[in-house]
């Protein structure tokens, strides 16, 4: 009985010694918000914001919160955060980064010279969000020096409610490494711009990009919306608001309740896609109303299919002009056709591919008027 306990303790003791590598918050410089730039002598440059717990020992314990901004510059990403750790106390740890902000310069370079130094950190939280500014990271991150609102919450949440207003894709650096290396399909991010006249950061929409590099044009967010569709990636809410007639200046806003598509590929002189998408809609902002009458229903059933297939022609012409398969039409390919894609495959296949959309809305609900 007794070997039987001191064989127990044995085996036991080294569960009980602690963790071999921790990392202590206090050791740490804890990283909230970064960005990446480009400068004029192809140097890296990092920005970002360190946030700080100051506890009070007067105040009975009372925990202030202080923001740092700091850069660093050098010749690799790494570099520029071997240049910050020199420069602070404690070690600069992104492992609570919620969202990193490439520049415009940076991202249409191949953005893998960028992010694989953030991949092969163990440290960085691969669930956080990548964005893309019109202008540099440094500037838009050195607006919120003396904004009161914390920064890496704020453009978090508002990438979030983008997604799930269906405005951008659900992406984070985690699903974007599979995009990177996915020869058949490309994907579109956040695109933040400073809005000069409200002195704040807005979301312009979401960047197209090509491979690996952003291709310098960006979807308006009800582009994004209608994409999104096509992709049959609606989120909570999918809103959208058309003119009926320019001349009584009449609007509709309905929010689309389900979303099927059928995607058909066939090879010609060129590869055509030929997409029906079906929406069911729910009115939300109608004022002449007579929703109960089926005239009337009839109507905005033919007028929001025909406005909506003629933007959907045109966002595809667009995604074509980028050379942006964010649809994934090279995967379907490579998938379901694979004889027709060795015919197209390489670099520029999406020139050879012609999309042609149909749109159908079917208005099902007229909404609740009290």
């Amino acid at each position: 009985m007794r070997k039987t306990r001191l064989l127990m303790i044995f085996f036991i003791l080294p569960l009980l010694i602690g963790c071999w590598d921790e990392k202590l918050l206090r050791d740490s410089r804890t990283v909230y918000l970064s960005g990446f730039d480009l400068d004029e002598d192809r140097n890296y440059l990092t920005t970002s914001f360190i946030r700080d717990m100051n506890i009070s020992e007067s105040s009975r314990g009372e925990i202030s919160i202080s923001d740092e901004l700091v850069t660093g510059k050098g010749n690799s990403i790494r570099e520029t955060s071997m240049t910050i750790d020199r420069s602070v106390a404690g070690n600069f740890d992104p492992a609570k980064g919620r969202i990193l902000i490439l520049g415009n310069e940076v991202a249409k370079e191949n953005i893998n010279n960028v992010l694989d130094s953030v991949f092969r950190d163990p440290r960085v939280n691969i669930d956080a969000k990548l964005a893309i500014t019109d202008s540099s990271a440094n500037e838009l991150i050195t607006h919120f020096q003396e904004n009161e609102i914390e920064k890496g919450e704020y453009l978090y949440e508002m990438i979030r409610s983008s997604e799930k207003h269906t405005e951008s894709q659900e992406l984070t650096l985690r699903a974007i490494r599979t995009y990177l290396f996915d020869e058949g399909k490309d994907f579109a991010l956040p695109y933040l711009g400073l809005d000069e006249e409200n002195n704040q950061v807005k979301m312009k929409g979401v960047a197209l990009f090509h491979d690996d590099s952003f291709t310098g044009q960006f979807l308006t967010p009800d582009e994004s919306t209608l994409l999104l569709l096509f992709m049959e990636e609606r989120s909570e809410k999918a809103i959208l608001t058309e003119e009926l007639n320019e001349k009584d200046n009449e609007f509709v806003s309905f929010n689309v309740k389900s979303v099927s598509r059928n995607l058909n590929l066939k090879k010609e002189e060129k590869v055509h896609a030929n997409i029906t998408l079906q929406l069911d809609v729910e009115i939300v902002d109608y004022p002449p109303d007579d929703l109960d009458k089926q005239e009337m229903i009839h109507f905005l059933n033919e007028q929001l299919s025909k406005i909506l297939t003629e933007k959907a022609a045109t966002l595809f012409e667009k995604l074509a002009t980028n050379k942006s398969d964010v649809l994934g039409l090279g995967r379907e390919l490579i998938a379901y056709h694979p004889s027709i894609w060795k015919e197209i495959e390489g670099e520029d296949y999406y020139e050879h591919i012609l999309v042609n959309p149909k749109v159908k809305v079917n208005v099902m609900s007229g909404g609740i008027v009290l």
